[in-house]
């Protein structure tokens, strides 16, 4: 009996790290993002346009099969502990997308929970990337 309650826990403790860490790659991609944030807001305002933040909320996967090329990737389970990465502005035009809805949905209720007040669920990727390219 014991010996499987300590199978039993250390398939569940292994079962629950198996989320990788963030590394340098991370913390690159991350800073990569941002400053092409930045250039694009301010191509925008110089423009006299107001600034729409894309962001797929797609899995690590699907984002590497294909996404619009200006959107940040921050997948829907992570939104509200990531989107300062891309911006903090409560009033930001905030455009989320994932494959065709759903999820987008749970990430624009979770971000107007954090008082974000201008934010759009746009659908699918294939709307998005039709509307950005």
């Amino acid at each position: 009996m014991r010996i499987v309650a300590l199978v039993l826990f250390a398939a569940i403790v292994i079962g629950c790290s198996s989320e990788k860490a963030p590394d340098s790659t991370d913390q690159k991609n991350v800073q990569g993002v941002t400053e092409s944030l930045r250039v694009d807001v301010a191509e925008s305002e110089a423009a006299g346009e107001s600034f729409e933040f894309v962001i797929d909320v797609r899995s690590q996967r699907e984002w590497d099969a294909g996404h619009v090329e200006r959107a940040a990737h921050i997948p829907y389970t992570e939104i509200t502990e990531r989107i300062a990465e891309v911006t903090g502005d409560k009033n930001a035009r905030i455009v989320v997308y994932c494959a065709v809805g759903g999820r987008a949905g749970k990430a624009k209720r979770a971000l107007e929970r954090l008082g974000y007040t201008n934010v759009e669920n746009a659908g699918g990727y294939d709307d998005v990337k039709a509307r950005y390219e």
